[in-house]
């Protein structure tokens, strides 16, 4: 095609100047230079056709703000199931962590309780033994 664009139409600059006055463009103009214009005009149309025009930009950008929206709404719908998960999460921890304290505070008063028990269980066996010692009852003074 370039060598459409750079094909002179008119007098062939390598020819020797003519004294005459110049002719009219369209006269100097071949048939063949013609249809090499009508190619032109031709190859022209179909790369204009080809062209991207403002209405394809247009369904485009629609195209692509739909996919976007669709991608967008599938993963406020990803987010708000995570949340959700989350949520159960955090209160099954917490309900264990509530659980772990209530253990933890009996676990504590049965520890008082055992140690209390001990103490009564050692000062009967040492009552016992005093007993045992003074060889009858203690109600026998």
């Amino acid at each position: 095609m370039d060598e459409y664009l750079h094909a002179p139409c008119g007098p062939d600059p390598s020819s020797p100047t003519s004294k005459m006055a110049p002719t009219s463009p369209a006269s100097t103009c071949s048939t063949a230079d013609t249809t090499t214009l009508a190619d032109i005009g031709a190859e022209l149309k179909r790369m204009a056709m080809m062209m991207v025009t403002k209405d394809d930009l247009t369904h485009l950008t629609n195209d692509l703000h739909e996919v976007i929206k669709a991608e967008v709404t599938g993963l406020k719908a990803a987010i708000k199931a995570q949340e959700h998960r989350i949520q159960q999460v955090e209160q099954r921890a917490q309900t264990t962590e509530d659980h772990s304290a209530a253990r933890d505070t009996a676990l504590k008063r049965q520890g008082t309780l055992i140690l209390a028990m001990r103490q009564q269980l050692e000062d009967q066996d040492n009552r016992s033994r005093r007993n045992n010692i003074r060889g009858g009852h203690a109600s026998t003074h």
